[in-house]
């Protein structure tokens, strides 16, 4: 008994030495090499838990083929190497007694034909990198049930999601999320990340996917834009899924929104829908873009053809009433829409109907200080606005490959939209003695109703020669504008020594109905001189008319009409461009040069009314070459730079143009110039990228540079009762210049992420203010920086500030100099503290400062919620919220323009509370219950 107890002691203490000599934290390190012994550079090595394959660091083989995790905690591992070709290899590692764990030489063998199946069956890595593309096991980062794909792709390292929804990865802004390779509700990526459920995805893809030129002629062009794929789980490809959510609170607030999907190998059937009263106005919570449709769908949609897109600088006003909704006010919103796509072979179809609605009460005060030669003043407006925006988007686009040469694509959109608004205005006129001059009441109405049509048929043939291709397009589009202004204005001019004078009252009945036509149409021919030269010639014709009529009557009688402010006005551009350029792209350097001629015809027609004689005729033409340069560079160690030169040609828009007086605001009043010319400016870009998938480090730097040799400004006229007359006009000068960072980097991976975006804004705008010249120096300066924190697969934390400044100068007027700061701190935590149930936080402060008008506010909003799931398989969540705990919220906006400088605030939706409940559709629940992650 006693060498019995003995021996237990001996081997209890040497087994607690011998764990004291182990140390806590290694170096484990290796060489993946195939089975002759060559190394696999580029091969990807993942340290998984035992317990559960999660992943906890992951790195790259070198050019040696080394890999080595430093710093990392010693217990067991299980080590993960896949590469493409390759069987997947998987060993046990133990607790090291050393520092360094040097694995040494790992043989992985090549796939042979035979195992090919049960590689694609077994090979279930975290992540894996195949040059410029990343793909994620969705199985392997677990989220809380019922989580969205926003949720799923905020724990995948290499990625961000702000609190918007906006995604980045690997440091660049994504554009496209596509769902099994086909377009998901449009183009707008936040609509498949917040309306699919993280459960239904089986990878991630991220990828750099290839600019519409470079689709359209098969030649890279250097041009990269950040795509997600999201690929279904087998089970969702033919199932349906979906949830609803109804919620109730105080304040008589309310909420309900619901979505439905339903998917097969050919075709995708989603519906979407919503109606609410807290200030939503998207199809999701907390996105308050408006719901696109189908508006552009897929690739290759451009028909404007050569660089600079032609087209783009010839553009319509006019168009839908679009639900820009920017936080401010009171909403009432409802919206539902439906999107097919049917994807078969050589056949891709895709439609979608969209209604959306809203009705907004808004209530704020805006002071504006303007700044004359001499002198100064001030004008106070506290305004109360009803509106009302309705709109309703019907899109389609199919796309036929007729035979393996020859490929057609039509699309058409149709929308058409009806807003009415009523808008009270109180406003003030103080000199800069603090003396009251002028004050005026305004009570306008408006009703407008819009109709949109655009359709556009490309046709792309490739020639059996390779490289060779041939492009033509066609497009039509129409609009018309139908919509009455009803102006109601009361002046008191205080210092007015006629008593005549003092009051002057306005009752105006503006009747206004335009109509546009325009015909656009391209060409395009890529010739392959060489494997590596390819010679591109295009041209681009548009031709746009456009009739703009104005009926303005006294308001009291409709039979009195003011010929001054009426008019009818007959407009149509023409305008032709044909370019060429040379292209040089192998190995990843791309060089571009070219040059183009356009021209653009204007011809103006100006009647007193509809059936008037004519009055004024304008003809003009003009003419300009316009070169363009870009060089690019895509080096091996996913690092890539470019450099572009651009001379950049506009024409002026119909609004500037027309001669129509504008007096809405007897204190504003605008009027067109039909001698307006075009825009031209010069703009030089310079970029550069690096990304390093052994650590998911990536660094971005920009710089960009643009000098006005022509630009159209709105010159002011000030007279002694502070009444500004303005008018669009061409001036030479004017600069902007941006240049910015943005870094992210692990601080442990899979566990802390820091990232850091700095950018500089400077420009300088002149204009006329009574005659003399002044400039508006702009300066704007910000950084952020920010840290994302996942320390368990319960917690999730991410934490940022942000600090700018924008100073303003006026050359006029160096005393009215502003300077202006803000900054901000936006924090949140989602925390499973208990079995099915998660606590939610989101604090977002930020303050305001103005030193010229010694104004200073620091708004803190706190929102919090808990949920809990609740039936066997999570189909139902009970949510309790609230919102704007401190009931802080209002929106600020500070600005600076030309020659003056506005604060406005902006009552909103403040502090309440809700409790919702959510269902959700899930089909196939036994093979859902077997992808348990076990929360």
């Amino acid at each position: 008994m006693y060498k019995s107890t003995l021996l237990l002691l001996f081997c209890l203490f040497f087994s607690i030495l011998v764990k004291a000599q182990n140390p806590t934290r290694v170096t484990i390190k290796g060489i993946v090499q195939d089975t002759n012994s060559a190394v696999m550079s580029g091969a990807t090595a993942m340290l998984l838990q035992p317990k559960d394959s999660s992943l906890v660091n992951f790195s790259r083989a070198n050019d040696k083929g080394a890999f080595e995790f430093r710093n990392v905690k010693n217990s067991p591992y299980i080590l993960k190497i896949s590469f493409v070709g390759f069987l997947p290899h998987q060993q046990n590692i133990k607790v090291s007694e050393t520092e360094i764990a040097d694995l040494g030489p790992i043989k992985i063998k090549p796939i042979s034909q035979e195992l090919l199946e049960v590689v694609v069956r077994t090979a279930k890595a975290p992540l894996s990198i195949k040059g410029d593309t990343i793909e994620y096991n969705a199985s392997s980062f677990k989220v809380p049930p019922g989580s969205s794909v926003e949720d799923l792709l905020r724990r995948l390292p290499g990625l961000e999601v702000d609190a918007s929804g906006n995604i980045k990865a690997q440091g660049k802004d994504v554009k496209k999320v596509l769902v099994d390779g086909k377009t998901f509700f449009g183009d707008d990526p936040k609509a498949a990340t917040k309306n699919l459920g993280a459960e239904t995805i089986s990878k991630v893809q991220v990828f750099n996917g290839k600019s519409d030129q470079a689709l359209l002629t098969g030649v890279d062009d250097g041009k990269k834009e950040k795509t997600i794929n999201l690929e279904l789980k087998d089970e969702f490809k033919k199932g349906s899924f979906g949830k609803i959510t109804g919620a109730v609170g105080t304040e008589s607030r309310n909420a309900f929104r619901g979505n439905y999907n339903r998917f097969n190998k050919k075709e995708q059937f989603s519906i979407l829908g919503y109606v609410n009263n807290i200030n939503e106005t998207g199809v999701n919570w907390g996105d308050y873009g408006e719901f696109k449709g189908n508006n552009s769908f897929n690739q290759n949609d451009n028909g404007d053809f050569g660089f600079g897109s032609g087209g783009r600088i010839f553009f319509t006003d006019g168009g839908g009433i679009l639900n820009n909704f920017d936080g401010r006010g009171f909403t009432n919103n409802f919206g539902g829409g439906i999107n097919y796509n049917y994807t078969y072979q050589k056949t891709k179809l895709s439609t979608s109907y969209f209604y959306n609605q809203t009705k907004l009460t808004l209530d704020q005060f805006q002071t504006k200080r303007t700044f004359l030669q001499d002198n100064s003043f001030t004008t106070t407006d506290t305004t109360h606005t009803n509106n009302f925006r309705g709109n309703h988007s019907i899109a389609g686009r199919f796309e036929q490959m007729l035979d393996s040469s020859n490929t057609l694509i039509t699309k058409a959109n149709l929308r058409f939209s009806n807003s009415n608004s009523t808008d009270l205005e109180s406003q003030r006129y103080i000199n800069q003695d603090n003396a009251l001059k002028n004050s005026v009441a305004i009570n306008n109405g408006s009703n407008l109703n819009v109709f949109n049509f655009s359709g556009t048929a490309i046709f792309r043939h490739k020639f059996k020669k390779k490289g060779r291709t041939f492009a033509s397009s066609l497009s039509y589009a129409a609009s018309s504008t139908d919509g009455t202004d009803k102006i109601n204005s009361l002046t008191k001019f205080f210092n007015a020594q006629n008593v005549n004078d003092q009051i002057r009252a306005i009752s105006q009945l503006n009747q206004n109905a335009n109509t546009t036509n325009t015909l656009n149409g391209g060409l395009n021919f890529l010739e392959p001189l060489s494997k590596k030269i390819y010679w591109e010639s295009f041209y681009n014709f548009a031709n746009n008319k456009q009739n703009v009529g104005r009926d303005a009557f006294n308001g009291v009688s409709n039979n009195e009409r003011y010929d001054s402010l009426s008019t009818y006005y007959k407009n149509d551009i023409t305008y032709n461009r044909i370019g060429s350029s040379l292209r040089y792209s192998h190995a990843g350097v791309n060089i571009s040069a070219g040059l183009a001629a356009l021209r653009y015809d204007l011809t103006g027609q100006l009647y007193g009314k509809k059936d008037a004689p004519l009055k004024t005729e304008i003809n003009k033409s003009y003419d300009a070459l316009t070169p363009n340069l870009s060089a690019s560079i895509e080096f091996k160690n996913n690092a890539y730079a470019g450099l572009s030169y651009n001379l950049n040609v506009q024409a002026p828009s119909i609004s500037e143009l027309q001669p129509v007086v504008n007096n809405n605001n007897p204190f504003y009043i605008t009027t067109g110039n039909q001698d307006l010319l075009p825009t031209k400016s010069h703009e030089i870009g310079l970029d550069f990228y690096k990304f390093d998938p052994a650590t998911f480090t990536n660094i971005s730097l920009w710089t960009s540079y643009n000098y006005y040799q022509s630009q159209i400004v709105y010159n002011q006229t000030v007279d002694a009762n502070f009444v500004t007359r303005t008018r669009p006009e061409n001036i030479s000068g004017g600069t902007r210049f941006n240049t910015g960072l943005y870094t992210s980097f692990p601080i442990v991976k899979t566990k802390f992420t820091v990232n850091l975006n700095g950018s500089i804004n400077l420009s300088e705008n002149p204009t006329f203010i009574n005659g003399v010249k002044n400039k508006t120096n702009n300066q704007g300066y910000n950084i952020n920086l920010g840290f994302n924190i996942t320390p368990s697969d319960k917690l999730l934390m991410s934490l940022s500030g942000n600090l700018g400044f924008n100073n303003i100068k006026y050359s006029i007027e160096e005393g009215q100099n502003q300077n202006i700061k803000t900054k901000g701190v936006d924090a949140s935590v989602k925390w499973n503290f208990a079995k099915k149930t998660f606590f939610e936080t989101n604090l977002d402060y930020n303050g305001y400062e103005n030193d010229r008008f010694g104004f200073n506010q620091n708004i803190p909003i706190l929102n919090c919620s808990v949920r809990r799931l609740v039936m066997k398989d999570n189909k139902v969540e009970l949510r309790l919220a609230a919102f704007d705990v401190f009931n802080k919220r209002q929106t600020i906006t500070q600005q600076g323009y030309v020659n003056y400088v506005t604060n406005q605030t902006s009552l909103t939706l403040a502090r309440y509370f809700m409790l919702s409940i959510t269902y959700n559709v899930k089909g196939h629940v036994d093979k859902l219950k077997k992808n348990n992650n076990g929360w």
